[in-house]
């Protein structure tokens, strides 16, 4: 016999239950909880339900943790932006393929990029952006990308960084008017813990999906092949 076997029972437990008697079945009109099986999958006490609730739950044992991982972004709406004091965390110019279809970034030798070899529908898709390390003030980091243009949203860009190397900001971007507002911080923020990160190489390799360097990348033939490429490797792992 074991744990489940001590109480007896019914195959349905609510078989031989007046409704009526589920809701109120003695003189004071208090509710009879139905019966209880023990299980494995025991909730959370309630004071610990609460501070999940309230989000003040903490994903580290030592309260020391990292991001592991870095991605290139915009700063998020309604959420304060500081970029990188030091100068080895940003960089200009560096020529990329962005495939929007699947959200990669794919960085291409200058090398190549400026040999005039690549197809030139793949190179005409192809762009040059500055990158900037941030850090948000959720305590997370980006790699805030800004492409190189003469448009109106490339120089608003390029002031809202030079705003945010001094101060926390919120970005706000105004469709209408091809800019962005920047509201600084009425608060105080602590500094994004810097010192935590890696090399911004490190950074960059890690945030990068793939570096082409020759005109026969996988990148480039499925970019050229309209997506014909995609099938036929599709039909290569079925077989």
């Amino acid at each position: 016999m074991n744990e489940y076997d001590a109480v007896s029972q019914p195959d349905n437990p609510l078989e031989g239950i007046n409704p009526d008697n589920r809701k109120e079945n003695n003189e004071t009109g208090c509710t009879k909880k139905p019966f209880a099986q023990k299980t494995k999958f025991s909730p959370l006490s309630y004071k610990a339900a609460e501070a999940a609730k309230k989000g003040n739950t903490s994903t580290s044992r030592t309260g020391k943790a990292k991001q592991v991982s870095y991605e290139f972004g915009k700063p998020p709406k309604g959420i304060y932006v500081k970029c990188h004091p030091a100068s080895e965390y940003h960089t200009y110019n560096l020529p990329v393929f962005v495939n929007e279809n699947e959200g990669t970034f794919h960085y291409i030798a200058p090398t190549l990029y400026e040999s005039g070899d690549l197809p030139q529908r793949f190179q005409n898709a192809c762009k040059v952006m500055d990158i900037h390390t941030a850090g948000l003030a959720d305590g997370t980091f980006i790699l805030w990308y800004v492409f190189v243009s003469s448009s109106k949203w490339r120089k608003a860009a390029v002031k809202a960084v030079e705003a945010a190397r001094h101060d926390y900001i919120i970005v706000t971007s105004i469709k209408a008017r091809q800019t962005y507002a920047i509201e600084p911080a009425d608060q105080a923020i602590p500094e994004p813990k810097w010192a935590s990160l890696p090399s911004f190489e490190q950074m960059l390799n890690d945030a990068f999906d793939s570096c082409i360097q020759d005109i026969n990348d996988d990148v480039v033939r499925h970019y050229m092949s309209g997506g014909v490429a995609a099938r036929q490797d599709g039909d290569e792992d079925a077989e």
